[in-house]
């Protein structure tokens, strides 16, 4: 029964901490636009084309979290950049009111790809910024106006229906449209005003504090799940499956660009940087040498607790019910160390909370695997 025991706890400990590791590291394509300290936006242009293959490249002193950030938020982008390039296409056609219709949807994408970029110029820079949580929230303000500018897109097609034939109406759509388009500007107007807010003054300092606690918690969890998926030998073949997974996706998408066909271009990028943020999921679970990791002794007692030469001896034999006394204590070590460098770091900060609870778990795991 205690060696049952122990196995189970072996498995939840493994588990958590590559679960822990895949959340605390979740980020493609190049960034369409950057956003200002201040969150304002550009102007909101006309449409935008395919994005492409949503790029490949990424800061050298990334992390693997910041790289998963930065390819997640590029799927977003590519999404709204699709979108937009529909708008392109509509408002291009003669039908009635297509132009209005068109600048409507095109704006539609640039809220989407705003979000996008706010996600990949802050949280998709941890490792290379110092507050990239509080990039990301300021930059909501631009998110803010875009949705502004949409808004008062909206109101430009209102006030077209009452043209051409429908002139009849245009007593009641101008003064709609018109109404509709003021309250846009007035949006897009206070995005400016958000985002200045969020990035200043007391904001600025809470989410300076947020990203003085995440960024250590984050690198600390990845070298943890790096280190087990090393010493376990599961991290090298699960992250070269999902590297060979994500670039046959990313391939599929920089196909279905090169068709250079109205929509499906667009698509095509989409699914390009859905393909590399697939292929980056695998960094958290592999890196490094595990034979020239200061771990080592637990790497090497990992190896050979469990008997024989496979490097999944120890977790096979407590798994098996077969394990020596002491068999399980390097993981146990090892997740103790975990929680509580997770207890420790977001101590004083307003993640407390969740920290303590994550680190008290993971002690209480990591004592039992050690006894």
């Amino acid at each position: 029964m205690k060696t049952l025991q122990r196995g189970t706890l072996v498995s939840a400990a493994l588990v958590g901490l590559l679960v822990l590791g895949g959340c605390a590291s979740s980020g493609s394509g190049d960034m369409s636009g950057t956003t200002g300290s201040d969150g304002s936006s550009a102007s909101n242009g006309g449409g935008s084309g395919s994005n492409g293959s949503g790029g490949t490249t990424t800061t050298a002193s990334t992390t693997p979290t910041g790289d998963i950030a930065y390819k997640s938020g590029g799927v977003v982008t590519a999404t709204g950049d699709a979108i937009s390039s529909l708008g392109s296409t509509v408002g291009g056609s003669n039908l009635p009111g297509a132009s209005a219709l068109g600048n409507v949807v095109d704006n539609v994408g640039n809220t989407v790809s705003a979000l996008g970029t706010g996600v990949q110029s802050g949280l998709g820079s941890i490792g290379t910024s110092s507050n990239p949580v509080g990039t990301t929230v300021s930059s909501t303000g631009n998110v803010v106006t875009q949705v502004g500018n949409t808004v008062d897109a909206t109101g430009g097609l209102v006030s077209s229906l009452g043209t051409g034939p429908l002139q009849p109406l245009s007593p009641v759509t101008s003064p709609v449209g018109g109404a509709v388009s003021q309250v846009g500007q007035a949006v897009a107007g206070a995005g400016g005003t958000l985002g200045t807010a969020l990035s200043t003054g007391p904001v600025e300092q809470v989410t300076q504090q947020v990203s003085s606690a995440v960024v250590p918690l984050t690198s600390q969890v990845t070298t943890a799940t790096q280190t087990l998926g090393n010493s376990t030998g599961l991290g090298a073949p699960a992250k070269n499956l999902l590297e060979t997974v994500g670039d046959g996706v990313a391939n599929v998408g920089t196909s279905l660009t090169a068709t250079n066909a109205p929509g499906v271009s667009g698509l095509g990028g989409v699914v390009t940087a859905t393909g590399n943020t697939v292929a980056a999921l695998g960094g958290p679970l592999s890196g490094g040498s595990a034979s020239g990791s200061p771990l080592a002794p637990i790497t090497n007692a990992l190896g050979g607790a469990g008997g024989g030469s496979s490097p999944l001896g120890a977790v096979t034999g407590a798994l098996g019910g077969t394990p020596t006394a002491g068999g399980t204590a390097p993981i146990g070590s090892l997740v103790t160390s975990v929680g509580t460098s997770v207890t420790s770091t977001g101590a004083t900060t307003p993640l407390a909370p969740v920290t303590g609870t994550v680190g008290a778990a993971l002690t209480t795991i990591g004592g039992a695997l050690t006894h």
